[in-house]
């Protein structure tokens, strides 16, 4: 067997639901910068898709105040 780690999904997906549960609280530059500077595609696509993602759901929260125009 290659030693496969048993992890409890909900330890697992707390820590990201925690960051993602403000969107204005993540420091996207921080993002941006693990993005630019990761070498391993695969984590340099979840740093895309994370920035993406709180991107988007400023975007949102801007858009639902009240006077807002798109």
């Amino acid at each position: 067997m290659l030693g496969v780690i048993k992890m409890d999904e909900k330890e697992v997906l707390k820590p990201i639901d925690e960051m993602l549960a403000d969107p204005w609280e993540v420091d996207i530059q921080e993002l941006f910068e693990a993005s630019v500077n990761e070498p391993d595609e695969i984590k340099k696509n979840l740093y895309d898709s994370l920035d993406t993602y709180i991107l988007q759901k400023r975007q949102e929260d801007i858009s639902n105040l009240p006077g807002s125009v798109i």
